[in-house]
């Protein structure tokens, strides 16, 4: 699908259904056309479904590091495939779209290039998934994670509540919570917060845009009425994203902000500071990687940005893609069989590296 017309259009169609779940089964099954296929990177670990809003389980996690650091050594003394992955809490049906828990819970992954140690930390991307603020979870961006990780960072791959079940502010909470956790618990997580950087692409661009605007403006934050973090990353990517609430009426964006009856889920005040958050947009950005595919018709929302930063002075680079390459269309680079994908996803891992 080339943009965001078309995924909007796609759907199973069924009457029984109500359209955003329509829309959940029919995204899901093109995101696992996608990625049939992928293996995960030989030097990447895995530990999956830990909670972000409970109080971690230090002797559990222990536990988990040196499972994974038996296993290897067996698997280098025996030649025979060890597991690289732990999983610290069973799912449950956590990925079932048809599920509640599936809109509704606080799961992340953490993926490093090697067993963590207690000589090491790692730089940290914490990376806020797209889907229309009702769709996607970490495990369909388990294989793109897994391929930054491999790359010498620790990926923070997490799931935030979804509409229409959980209105805004919910996504935008579950981000600086999140954030919050792996600051929280840096030492425990062998994580380098001095280098933490955020991404995240179409929706999920909105989310890291939205969280560094209140994380870097005092002004706008204190006027918030739900949990806010003020940690900033030391720079951000920021992929097919759509920014511009205030020009936005569609189906998802009512799903994010109106109730059932039509009405608004949160005061007009703070509809307002939503819709209007770009003005908020100060010099104290991070600095920014903002990328679009020419095939994509939220590209201008990008180009829009680009011309704020420039005029706040915000350091920034914008890349296009697609110009020669028509199958690269919106969040093209979540795909790894895409050379364009593969080589965007490298020039935004040397953009981080730039800060480190």
């Amino acid at each position: 699908m080339k943009n965001v017309s078309e995924i909007i259009n796609q759907g199973n169609k069924n009457a029984e259904l109500p359209a955003w779940l329509n829309m959940r089964h029919a995204w899901s099954a093109n995101d696992a056309k996608r990625d049939e296929g992928l293996a995960y990177p030989d030097n990447v670990i895995q530990i999956k479904n830990l909670d972000y809003k409970k109080e971690p389980d230090h002797q559990k996690w222990c536990e988990a590091v040196e499972l994974l650091a038996s296993q290897r050594t067996i698997g280098e003394k025996t030649s025979e495939k060890y597991s690289r992955i732990f999983y610290y809490n069973e799912p449950d049906d956590a990925s079932n779209l048809d599920s509640e828990r599936y809109a509704s819970n606080s799961l992340f992954d953490i993926y490093y290039p090697a067993e963590p140690d207690a000589q090491t930390t790692y730089p940290v991307i914490v990376s806020v998934h797209g889907g229309g603020w009702f769709y996607g979870d970490k495990e369909l961006y388990s294989y793109y994670c897994c391929h930054l990780a491999s790359k010498g960072f620790a990926v923070v791959n997490f799931n935030y509540r979804l509409a229409p079940q959980n209105k805004y502010p919910a996504a935008i909470e579950d981000v600086a919570y999140i954030i919050h956790y792996i600051h929280e618990n840096a030492e425990m997580l062998h994580l380098d917060t001095e280098k933490f950087y955020m991404l995240g692409d179409s929706a999920g661009a909105q989310l890291t845009a939205n969280y560094c605007i209140i994380a870097g403006n005092a002004a706008y934050r204190s006027k918030l009425d739900f949990f806010t973090y003020d940690r900033l990353p030391k720079a951000v990517c920021l992929n097919c994203g759509a920014y511009e609430m205030d020009k936005r009426e569609d189906n998802i964006s009512d799903w994010y902000m109106k109730k059932e009856d039509g009405s608004y889920a949160v005061s007009e005040e703070q509809r307002k500071l939503f819709l209007s958050q770009l003005e908020y947009l100060t010099k104290d950005f991070p600095p920014a990687y903002l990328m679009y595919s020419v095939n994509d018709d939220l590209r201008f929302q990008t180009i829009h940005l680009d011309e704020r930063m420039e005029k706040l002075g915000i350091r920034h680079v914008i890349r296009s893609f697609g110009e020669k390459h028509p199958d690269s269309g919106h969040v093209f680079h979540i795909n790894l069989k895409n050379l364009e994908g593969v080589q965007c996803n490298e020039e935004e891992c040397a953009w981080f590296r730039q800060y480190e």
